[in-house]
């Protein structure tokens, strides 16, 4: 058992719809992460799951007229079918409905209790159900058709007036900010962590983190008229599946902090605020990173289930293939941006790359060595990238493909999530490599030189051997 372990997250996500290509998009720059660093000798430990509680699956069960808990149970059963039809290789999945998470939302509410942050008021304001977000009067407007909205997120908010438990945000405002300044890191990519010390600059007012309106949700302990508010139950997460403060902290101790929680832009705030505040207040480790990355439009359009440009995971499967689906995912877009996704572009990138450039080379490499070498990889005696047997055109091939890529696979991975440039590096190698191969004509040497066809079809292969490492 290695002593190096990594631990990432993504978002848990709500039970009030179906997964869309948008869920598959991060679970899977997830997953890649993961199967990378296992491949460094990490021990991983990979963390999903759904947010089942809160006033949005409330809200959503009724107007289908089901309760919260079956509505709850069918999504999530969804987002489980989902992350086996995409192989993702997570270790867990976590529900915010399971006893044993429910336990940890206690004991972690009564540590931020004991720290003397959490006291009984009256919350009056605006409240968007769609985001699970209070808002302050001038971060809402009337839009055109005169309903009050979030400026940010231009989701109906609704006044609300009820009797609440508050957490005082407002003392961690100062060490929030030094955490910024000295963690740069903490919040990548770099754009987000500017918006966010724009925000905590602009005065953080203490949050009201429970609800009496509905009783879907984690009961308070010793008040459970009230129901806690939906994002301290679902940030606690991310340490109720390693067990924390139960009788077994065994993954607790080993796996946090967290090296990465990865989630979308629109709920970093909740991350990068509300999450290190809780906490600071309860005195535990901080996650070393939140990455935001951006969204997948349709079109230009961001998806939306009014306008009907929803794609579903199982058919984008079903028409391109699982790995043509994943590869475009994440080769399409500058990870950490908005990208756009069409029909058209799947078919251009997979055609393209993943057919005519890495179908190619391996389809000619393999098909030679099978026609001129007795269908077995030829022995070409004692191996090594710098033999003195090769020419500097192999040598050169090889570095790229092996030392050289490793490296900037690394310098990507850990200098901001650039996934989309660790493909973009690989994709570089393998059109050197069928360069490689058309400079050389290893099919012309078999009469003249049987010997350095042998050499080249082996540089190849070996060649492939470590693209499709890489590609893995």
């Amino acid at each position: 058992m290695t002593d190096k372990s990594f631990y990432i997250t993504t978002a848990i996500s709500y039970t009030n719809g179906s997964p869309h290509i948008g869920h598959a998009y991060e679970v899977i720059a997830a997953d890649v992460m993961a199967r990378f660093k296992r491949l460094d000798g990490y021990d991983v430990h990979f963390l999903t799951g759904t947010d089942e509680h809160g006033q949005k699956v409330h809200k959503t069960a009724g107007e289908l007229g089901v309760e919260p808990s079956e509505l709850a149970s069918k999504i999530s059963d969804e987002f489980i079918q989902m992350t086996k039809l995409l192989n993702i290789s997570n270790d867990d999945f976590i529900k915010t409905t399971e006893e044993r998470h429910k336990e940890v939302v206690a004991n972690f509410w009564q540590k931020l209790e004991e720290a003397g942050d959490i006291y009984l008021d009256k919350y009056e304001g605006w409240y968007s159900i769609r985001d699970e977000a209070f808002y302050k009067e001038d971060e809402t407007e009337l839009n055109k058709d005169g309903v009050r909205v979030s400026i940010e997120t231009q989701t109906e908010v609704d006044w609300m007036e009820e009797e609440s438990y508050f957490f005082k945000l407002s003392k961690y405002e100062d060490k929030l900010l030094e955490l910024y300044e000295e963690h740069p890191e903490f919040i990548q990519p770099s754009t987000r962590l500017n918006e966010v010390k724009s925000f905590v600059k602009g005065g953080l007012r203490d949050l009201s983190i429970s609800r009496t309106s509905f009783d879907w949700g984690v009961k308070v302990p010793g008040n459970e008229k009230h129901v806690m508010y939906v994002w301290v139950d679902a940030l606690t997460n991310y340490i109720s599946a390693l067990g924390y403060s139960t009788d077994n902290e065994d993954k607790y101790n080993k796996f946090w902090p967290a090296d990465i929680h990865l989630i979308g832009k629109d709920i970093l705030r909740f991350h990068a605020i509300y999450w290190p505040a809780f906490l600071m207040s309860a005195d535990l480790p901080l996650p070393k990173q939140v990455f935001g990355h951006g969204f997948l439009n349709i079109g230009g359009e961001k998806m939306s289930k009014s306008i009907g440009n929803v794609v579903s995971p199982a058919d984008m499967v079903e028409k391109y293939g699982l790995d043509q689906v994943r590869y475009f995912l994440l080769r399409e877009v500058s990870f950490g941006n908005d990208g756009d996704f069409s029909h058209e572009q799947v078919v251009t990138r997979v055609n393209s790359d993943l057919a005519n450039n890495l179908g190619n080379l391996a389809q000619r490499t393999l098909s030679m060595i099978y026609k001129n070498c007795e269908a077995k990889f030829p022995e070409i005696g004692e191996f090594n990238y710098d033999a003195d047997y090769l020419d500097d055109s192999s040598k050169k091939l090889l570095k790229l493909a092996s030392s050289d890529l490793l490296d900037k696979t690394k310098d990507h991975f850990e200098n901001g999530r650039k996934l989309h440039n660790i493909l973009s590096s690989i994709w570089e190698v393998l059109g050197e490599a069928n360069l490689y191969v058309d400079e050389q004509a290893p099919w012309g040497l078999k009469k003249t030189d049987p010997e350095k066809m042998e050499q080249v079809l082996y540089v190849v292969a070996e060649v492939v051997r470590n693209i499709s490492i890489h590609i893995q």
